[in-house]
Order: C-alpha cells, then sequence, then structure tokens
C-alpha cells in the first residue's frame, strides 16, 4: 500500500475525502479556490495588498489519548512534518501519546503608579467592592459566562517603586481570549479609578505570561523502535537523554533545543488559526535559569523504553477571532476532529514532544543535516525553475555532490536535462 506522504497533493486530498475527513467544499478550498478571499483579508488587516502564504501539510501517524490524528501543520521550513511524522510513527507503537491540560484562566493586570503609602487604601477599596467589581466584569461581556467563562480570581498585588496592581484571573471559555479579557480589564480599571480619588491608572492589559494555562504530554518509545544503521536502540535512548539533559545546563544549546520544539508548536498553531507571538511570549516566559526548556527525556530501565515529557503555556483557543475567520483554520480543527480547546492544547503540546524527539535523535546519530539537506535539495531545484517532471532528476544530481549544491549548481543541472531531452 502506498504511504500517505508517498502520494500526489491530488492523490492525498482523493484519500481525505474517501476516508470522510474533507468534504467536496473543503476539496474545493484546498485546491482550486483561494484560501482567504480577498474580502476576508481586507478586513482582517489594514492596508491588505495580498496574502502570503505557506504550505499546509499534514503530520501523520499521531496517537493522542487513544485517538489516531493527522495533525495539519503550517509552515515554510523543510522536513518539520516529516521529522514529526517519524517521531510520532516511533512513538505510536508504544500506544501513542497521553496529555493532561490545566487551564483556569488569563491574568488581566490594572496598574496604579505613586501609591506606595496608599497600598492598604487600594487593598480595602478591592475587599470591600468586588461583588461590585465582579457584576462590572460580567456586564462588560455577558455571554462569557454562559460558555463556561468569567472572572474567577482578583488579587492586589504591590510592586517595587510605588507600582500596585488589581489581577484578575479570567477564564475566556474556548476563546484563545485576548480581547475578551482586555476589554473586561479596561470596563474594571475606569470603575476603579472613578472611585479611587488620588490614585493614578496607568494602564490595564492582560499578561501573556500565562502559567494558568498548561499542557502536559507523555510519550513512551520502545528501545526497539530507536535503532539506525549502525547504532543500537539503547545506545540511541542513551545519546538522547545525555542531549536533553545537556540542553538543561547550557544555555547555547537550550535555545536550539528549543527551538526544535517550536518548529512543531508554532506549524499547528498557524494551521489552526491561533496568534504564534502570544504562544512564543508566554512559553519562554515560562524559562529561567533553573528551567531552560520544555521537556525532558528520561530511561525506563524497567520496560526497556526511553520517555520524554513536555511541559508547556500554550494559551490556546478553539474559537473566536481569526480562528472562526480563516477557512483553512476552520478546515485545519475540523481535520483535528474539532476539539475543544483542552483538547487542542494537548494536541499541540504532543506535537512539540515529537518535534523534539525527531530532532535529537537525528542530532546524536547521523547529524541534523542530512534529512534537512533532502527537502532543501527539492527547495533548491524548485527556485531554479524545474517542473514537477524535472523534479526528481535535479535532485538526484544535488544529492550526488552535497558539498556544491546550490542554486546555480540546480540551475545548470536543469540546463543539462533539458538539453538531453530536446
Amino acid at each position: 500500500m502506498t504511504k500517505f506522504y508517498e502520494l500526489s497533493t491530488a492523490d492525498r486530498l482523493a484519500q481525505l475525502r474517501t476516508e470522510g475527513a474533507i468534504e467536496d467544499d473543503d476539496l474545493r478550498i484546498l485546491s482550486d479556490e483561494p484560501a482567504l478571499p480577498t474580502a476576508v483579508a481586507a478586513n482582517m488587516v489594514e492596508n491588505q495588498i495580498g496574502n502570503f502564504p505557506v504550505p499546509l501539510g499534514l503530520a501523520d501517524h499521531f496517537v493522542i489519548d487513544g485517538e489516531k490524528l493527522r495533525v495539519p501543520m503550517a509552515v515554510e521550513e523543510p522536513s518539520v512534518i516529516a521529522a514529526a511524522s517519524n517521531a510520532a510513527h516511533r512513538i505510536a507503537r508504544a500506544g501513542g501519546f497521553r496529555t493532561s491540560v490545566h487551564r483556569d484562566g488569563i491574568t488581566a493586570q490594572i496598574v496604579f503608579t505613586g501609591i506606595a503609602e496608599d497600598f492598604e487604601v487600594l487593598r480595602t477599596f478591592v475587599h470591600e467592592h468586588e461583588v461590585e467589581i465582579r457584576k462590572v466584569a460580567r456586564d462588560a461581556h455577558p455571554s462569557l459566562e454562559t460558555h463556561g467563562g468569567g472572572l474567577r480570581k482578583i488579587s492586589v498585588v504591590k510592586s517595587a517603586e510605588g507600582f500596585a496592581q488589581i489581577d484578575l484571573l479570567i477564564d475566556p471559555g474556548d476563546a484563545m481570549g485576548a480581547n475578551v479579557v482586555n476589554t473586561i480589564a479596561e470596563v474594571v480599571a475606569r470603575y476603579c479609578a472613578d472611585r479611587l480619588d488620588g490614585f493614578d491608572l496607568l494602564m490595564a492589559i492582560l499578561s501573556n505570561d500565562t502559567e494558568n494555562q498548561r499542557a502536559r504530554s507523555e510519550a513512551r518509545i520502545d528501545f526497539d523502535n530507536l535503532p539506525t544503521r549502525d547504532m543500537d536502540g539503547v545506545e540511541v535512548a542513551r545519546r538522547i537523554v545525555a542531549a536533553a539533559r545537556f540542553a538543561e545546563i547550557s544555555p547555547l544549546r537550550a535555545a536550539t533545543h528549543n527551538k526544535g520544539i517550536m518548529n512543531g508548536i508554532n506549524a499547528a498553531v498557524l494551521a489552526t488559526g491561533n496568534d504564534t507571538r502570544n504562544i512564543n511570549a508566554a512559553a519562554y516566559a515560562d524559562l529561567n535559569e533553573q528551567r531552560r526548556t520544555w521537556t525532558k527525556w528520561t530511561i525506563d530501565e524497567e520496560r526497556c523504553q526511553l520517555v520524554g515529557r513536555i511541559d508547556i503555556s500554550l494559551p490556546l483557543g478553539s474559537v473566536g477571532g481569526a480562528i472562526s475567520t480563516l477557512p483553512m483554520a476552520k478546515l485545519s480543527l475540523k481535520l483535528l476532529h474539532n476539539p475543544d480547546t483542552e483538547r487542542l492544547m494537548g494536541i499541540v503540546a504532543s506535537v512539540g514532544l515529537a518535534s523534539n524527539l525527531s530532532a535529537m535523535r537525528a542530532l546524536v546519530t547521523r547529524g541534523i543535516q542530512e534529512g534537512h539537506m533532502n527537502l532543501q535539495f527539492k527547495s533548491l531545484a524548485m527556485s531554479a525553475g524545474a517542473r514537477p517532471e524535472e523534479l526528481e532528476r535535479v535532485v538526484a544530481g544535488l544529492r550526488a555532490d552535497p558539498a556544491h549544491a546550490s542554486l546555480e549548481t540546480a540551475a545548470n543541472l536543469l540546463t543539462q536535462l533539458r538539453n538531453t531531452l530536446k
């Protein structure tokens, strides 16, 4: 049976249609129609002049909490989807990913200045007006509570240099929640400022440090599913654990280790219409000198398995904003069986863990460039103008002498090919 990655794009779409994963309308979006109509794009950003598409692919072989999935990923970098699929296949053989999610809400900060000596006044005011503050928050977005969200907690915090803040922990329901949270914060801020004589309101805005929205995923890989041609699975597993440990102690290595994780996460986040900047801000805010990366890899000697775990801040949404506006984002969620936000967080965390495994296995065995270069050769051939029927022969020529692979070499190979076919 032909593997999914070996099919042509048209055949992949036909298979998805046969499986019932997509319908005729979806097929049109993926093939003939523009992924983002101008009428939509022009109303999403200022001064719109066109669209900037990136490839959308499916990472195969994912089994997450017992459910088989192909995960949509939007990414321009060669090998990211292939790497995630490869790792997911190895993990699936031992049962797949197991996830858990903690999602309490987003913190908004209402900040006042110059009140070092009046902090107790602020604390007392919030305590005495908590019922009214909760009503103001509810009235600012009345439908939020009907969707399972709302204001969960109010705190008053004293900071250095005369700053103080009222922190609102707000559950945004299944939305990512930035607009909802900022709306509530500003309304509550005005209510408080109007009743606190002499207090200088500086700002009211959400924080992208979202420690209350965490996703965890665990994967196990049997040693028998890790070997290379010249290295057994036990040795590969131990080298992966050593590489992961080095990332924990080396800031230089941690930066690249984490980039490998975000390769997968950002691609899945973008495909679902979520905010990649928000995700990156939240994820990196979670790191410090004691915790330099989101993943940890260990050996289970008794079960002869490599064990990977990821614990990362992922403030995602499954409704609202671009998620509910972009046709491709809606289709991506459909391909994921329309998950709620907690389910989506677990899926995206699992993609990050898979990307991390694939990168480290390549790194500690054959090196990172072999897999990268195979797809890079295709990019060079296409940049040189190779047509689909010419692509493989130009790539073969580049692969035969990788040290001299370049756009110029690809162009020369293409010229030679065409001359021989005249």
